[in-house]
């Protein structure tokens, strides 16, 4: 697939078929991930990858679906919450994979001293953007999900990950179901977006 064909394929995807990904195309994937620029070259990654379906739904369980009382969505972004709220859990159920993209954290994000916390955090995210264009080159669905409150020390501890170590995301991937729900896309295009030399 062409680089900006990929670019415009993605989408969040939070429902998928019951079937396995094939190895060589997960490595793919996960190298393509790895390749990402790292703050000061460090590249402190460790790429947890499930594929066990037993492992991912017990995973699942930690993972908190929450309520949607949206019923007519009026704006993008409220479809996308009738749509995403509901399905936090089983998008990771139904998936075939879940990528935890754990970094080294040596620094706090919010230390007033120094940003190199924030550096570590973006160098994570940009493995996660590349883990996600790889797997629509894949032809596969894909979508993250942030874990907030107990989440991410039950996942920790689920995992057994050691000390130190720091999840931004999950990353779920899975072949799309064919009738998988997509909220429409907010208009963000160089016309309304971009600003040339001055705001």
């Amino acid at each position: 697939m062409e680089f900006y064909e990929v670019i415009n394929k993605r989408r969040s995807i939070r429902q998928f078929e019951d079937r396995e990904i094939p190895r060589d195309v997960l490595e793919r994937i996960l190298d393509a991930g790895l390749k990402a620029p790292s703050s000061n070259h460090q590249r402190k990654w460790e790429l947890v990858t499930l594929t066990d379906k037993s492992i991912i739904r017990d995973l699942a369980a930690l993972i908190r679906p929450y309520p949607c009382r949206i019923q007519e969505p009026r704006t993008p972004q409220q479809e996308m919450f009738k749509i995403a709220y509901p399905r936090q859990r089983s998008m990771v159920e139904e998936s075939a994979c879940v990528i935890l993209p754990y970094f080294k954290q040596k620094y706090a994000f919010d230390n007033p001293k120094n940003d190199y916390g924030l550096m570590d955090y973006g160098a994570a995210w940009a493995l996660v953007e590349n883990l996600l264009l790889a797997a629509t080159a894949e032809s596969l669905g894909s979508v993250v999900h942030i874990p907030v409150k107990k989440e991410p020390e039950q996942i920790k501890t689920f995992m057994k990950i050691p000390d130190g170590y720091y999840l931004p995301a999950l990353v779920i991937l899975g072949y799309p179901a064919k009738d998988a729900l997509l909220p429409a896309q907010v208009k963000a295009t160089v016309e309304n977006r971009v600003h040339w030399n001055k705001w």
